[in-house]
C-alpha cells in the first residue's frame, strides 16, 4: 500500500458507520409502526368481551376489517421502504436482487458521495408532487382508521383509539422526510380526524360528552411529536453531513497525494504523463475520465483551422464502462469547451431507468487561453455536484504545473542550445567568414589585374588569359562560401531575438545580400507592426511568422540572383489587421509557361548553365514553410518579364 493511503485510512471515516446514520429515522419507523400496530391487535383481542354490537355496528366485523386494512398499509409501507435491503433482504426474488445489485454497481458513486441525506421512511420517487401525495395518503388512511376505531373505548375519538399510536407513525415519517412543515401539516391532518370524532361520532359511539383532558390530550401529541422528530431528524443528518465531509476530504487528499506522487515520477513526456496521471485521478470516482492537452508550444491567437486544432491537441481517455453503457462523445464536447472556454455540466436521464447520464467538462486556463480540458463521465442518479468541479480544478492544477516544468525544462534547453549557436556564429564571423571575405577581395583585386595586364599587352593577353579566367571562378567560388558561411551564420543565431522587429530583420537581410551578391535591393514598407497588440508581438506565433518569412525570402533572394539573370530586386512587406504579406520580386527574364499558362518552376530551373551561387531547396520548401503557418504561397510573372513570388500568412 502506498503511503498516502496509510498517512488518510485513520481518517476516513467507514461507509457502514455513515449509513447506520442515514436509515436511523426509517428504522424507528418500522419500529413504531409495527409495534404500535401489534398493541392495538393486543387491545382489540383482550378487550373484545367488552364490545357491545349495536344495530348498525359489528365491532368484530369493524375490528377485523380495521386490522386487515392497518396489517396490508404496514406491510407495503415495508415493502417498498428504501431500508428493505437492509432490514428484510432476503424477501426479495432472485430477479430483485439481480436488479438492486446492479443498482448498486452502476450508482456506486452516488452512495458514496451522497451518503449524508437521511432516508426517507416510505419509497422516494423523483416527482416531489408524488411523494407529497403518498405521505398526504399515509396520513388519510391512517385518520380514518384512528376515527372509525374510536368507539372501540372511551373517549370516542383520538386519545381513545387503539390505533391512536398506530396513526402517529404518520406524523414520525412526514417529519423525518419534509422536516417542520411536513411534520406539523400532517400533525394538523391528523389532529383533523380526532377532531371529526370528538364532533361527529363514528357509528356505533356512545354519547358522550368531551372534556379538557381528552381534548388537549388527543390534539397536543402529534404537534409535539412532530417537532422532537424533525430536529433530530435534522441533527442525524447535519452529523452525517459533516461525516461524510471527512471522509470525503480525507479521500480527496489521498487522491491528490496519489496523483503528485504519479507527478513526481513522470518524465519529460506529456503523453506519459497523462497516460500515468489519469488512472490515480479517475479511480474510484468517475466512469469514465478524458484529459485535452491543447499543446503549449503553439500559440494560440487564432485558430489556423480545424485540422491544426486537432492536431495540437492530446487527448487521453480511461474508462472502466463500455461503450453500450456510457456512450463516448468526448471529442465533441471538448471542442465545445475548447470553443466556449466555459466549463460543461449536463445530466441526460435514461428511458426506462431511474440513472442518468452525467458530464462535466472543466477547462483550466492560462493567460486567458484554454490549455487543459478535463472530461468526467459518470451513470448516476444526479447531475454532478461542485465537489466534483473542485476536485478536478485541483488535480488539473496540479497536472498543469508538472506539465509547465516540463515545458520550462524544454526551453531552457533550448535557451542552452541557442546560447551554443550564437557562439557558434559569433566564432564562425569572427574567424571563417572573415577571412573568406579577405579571401574573396583578393581574388577579386588579382582578377582585376590580370583583366588590366590583359588589355594593356596583346602579347601578354594570351598567356594571362587563362589565369584571367581561374581568378573569374575563384571570385565566384570565394563568394559562394562567403554566402554559405553567412547563412550558416544566420541559421544559427535566433532570428528575431530581443527588439528586433520584422521590419529591421528584412532590412539587414537585404543589406546582406546586395553586400555579397552586387545586386541592388530596395524594401518597401506598408503599415507597421506597432498596431498589433503588445502580446501578440511577443507571441510564440509571431516569432515562427518572422522565421518563415526570413527563409522564404532568403531563399526566393537566392533563386532570382541563381536563376533570374535579374538587375534589381524589390521587396514589399505589408502589414493587415488580420494577415502579413510580403512580394519579393525581380526584374529578370521571368519563368517559362506551360500550356495552362501557369509559371514552369523546373523548366527554369534547368534552363540555368552559368554559375552562380547554389542555394537551398527552392520553390517546394518555400511553399511547405507557408502552408505550416496556414498561410498562402503563389508565384506570378508578367508579359514584361521579371518575377513576383508573394506569401501571406495569417496572424
Amino acid at each position: 500500500m502506498s503511503q498516502s493511503g496509510k498517512i488518510f485510512r485513520a481518517r476516513n471515516v467507514p461507509v457502514a458507520t455513515l449509513r447506520r446514520l442515514r436509515v436511523i429515522p426509517s428504522y424507528f419507523f418500522l419500529i413504531w409502526r409495527w409495534g404500535m400496530w401489534l398493541y392495538a391487535f393486543i387491545v382489540i383481542v383482550f378487550s373484545q368481551p367488552s364490545y357491545i354490537d349495536t344495530p348498525g355496528t359489528n365491532y368484530h366485523t369493524m375490528a377485523a376489517l380495521l386490522l386487515t386494512i392497518t396489517f396490508i398499509e404496514t406491510l407495503i409501507v415495508t415493502l417498498y421502504a428504501p431500508v428493505l435491503q437492509i432490514v428484510f433482504p432476503r424477501l426479495l426474488s432472485r430477479a430483485s436482487r439481480q436488479r438492486k445489485k446492479q443498482g448498486r454497481r452502476e450508482h456506486l458513486h452516488e452512495q458514496l458521495e451522497d451518503g449524508a441525506e437521511i432516508l426517507p421512511p416510505f419509497v422516494q420517487t423523483r416527482n416531489h408532487y408524488w411523494n407529497i401525495a403518498i405521505y398526504s395518503m399515509d396520513v388519510v388512511i391512517c385518520g380514518l382508521v384512528m376515527y372509525f376505531s374510536g368507539p372501540f373505548s372511551n373517549p370516542p375519538f383520538g386519545l381513545g383509539s387503539p390505533f391512536y399510536r398506530y396513526g402517529m407513525s404518520t406524523v414520525f415519517a412526514a417529519a423525518s422526510a419534509f422536516s417542520y412543515k411536513g411534520g406539523l401539516l400532517a400533525a394538523l391532518g391528523y389532529n383533523l380526524f380526532a377532531l371529526l370524532g370528538m364532533f361527529v361520532h363514528a357509528p356505533g359511539a356512545v354519547p358522550y360528552t368531551p372534556n379538557a383532558v381528552d381534548v388537549v390530550g388527543s390534539l397536543v401529541d402529534t404537534p409535539i411529536l412532530a417537532v422532537l422528530v424533525a430536529y433530530l431528524s435534522n441533527l442525524l443528518e447535519n452529523y452525517a453531513h459533516s461525516k461524510r465531509q471527512e471522509r470525503e476530504n480525507a479521500r480527496t487528499q489521498a487522491a491528490l497525494v496519489h496523483i503528485g506522487e504519479t507527478l513526481l515520477k513522470s518524465t519529460g513526456d506529456r503523453q506519459e504523463l497523462l497516460q500515468r496521471s489519469i488512472k490515480p485521478i479517475q479511480h474510484g470516482r468517475f466512469d469514465r475520465l478524458t484529459i485535452a492537452l491543447v499543446d503549449l508550444l503553439h500559440d494560440e491567437d487564432v485558430p489556423i483551422g480545424p485540422r491544426a486544432q486537432q492536431s495540437k491537441t492530446i487527448i487521453c481517455t480511461e474508462s472502466t464502462i463500455s461503450t453500450d453503457a456510457l456512450p463516448d462523445d468526448s471529442e465533441n464536447l471538448i471542442q465545445k469547451v475548447l470553443h466556449n472556454k466555459q466549463k460543461l455540466l449536463t445530466f441526460d436521464p435514461l428511458k426506462n431507468e431511474q440513472s442518468g447520464i452525467a458530464r462535466l467538462y472543466v477547462p483550466l486556463h492560462i493567460d486567458g487561453h484554454v490549455q487543459l480540458v478535463l472530461g468526467a463521465e459518470s451513470l448516476r442518479m444526479t447531475p454532478f455536484k461542485p465537489q466534483h468541479e473542485k476536485f478536478l480544478t485541483i488535480a488539473g492544477t496540479q497536472l498543469l504545473v508538472a506539465l509547465e516544468n516540463i515545458r520550462l525544462a524544454e526551453q531552457t534547453v533550448q535557451l542552452a542550445a541557442d546560447a551554443e549557436r550564437g557562439r557558434i556564429a559569433r566564432d564562425i564571423h569572427d574567424g571563417i567568414a572573415q577571412l573568406t571575405y579577405m579571401l574573396s577581395l583578393q581574388a577579386e583585386t588579382c582578377e582585376a589585374q590580370a583583366q588590366r595586364i590583359i588589355e594593356a599587352s596583346e602579347e601578354d593577353a594570351e598567356l594571362i588569359a587563362p589565369l584571367a579566367e581561374r581568378l573569374g571562378k575563384m571570385v565566384t567560388i570565394s563568394k559562394q562560401a562567403l554566402w554559405e558561411t553567412r547563412n550558416y551564420m544566420f541559421s544559427l543565431k535566433p532570428l528575431m531575438s530581443g527588439s528586433t522587429t520584422l521590419t529591421q530583420m528584412l532590412d539587414n537581410q537585404l543589406r546582406e545580400f546586395q553586400a555579397i551578391s552586387d545586386l541592388p535591393t530596395h524594401l518597401t514598407v506598408e503599415g507597421s507592426d506597432q498596431d498589433y497588440e503588445e502580446q501578440r508581438l511577443h507571441s510564440r506565433r509571431y516569432a515562427q511568422i518572422g522565421t518563415t518569412f526570413f527563409r522564404i525570402v532568403q531563399e526566393a533572394l537566392t533563386n532570382a540572383y541563381k536563376h533570374a539573370q535579374a538587375t534589381r530586386l524589390e521587396v514589399c512587406l505589408r502589414y493587415h489587421a488580420d494577415h502579413i504579406e510580403v512580394d519579393i520580386c525581380d526584374n529578370g527574364r521571368g519563368m517559362p509557361t506551360r500550356l495552362n499558362g501557369t509559371p514552369d518552376i523546373k523548366e527554369s530551373y534547368l534552363a540555368v548553365e552559368e554559375p552562380h551561387i547554389l542555394s537551398g531547396h527552392g520553390m517546394g520548401g518555400m511553399r511547405e514553410r507557408a502552408a505550416e503557418l496556414g498561410g498562402q504561397f503563389n508565384v506570378l510573372t508578367t508579359p514584361a518579364g521579371g518575377t513576383t513570388i508573394r506569401v501571406s500568412i495569417p496572424l
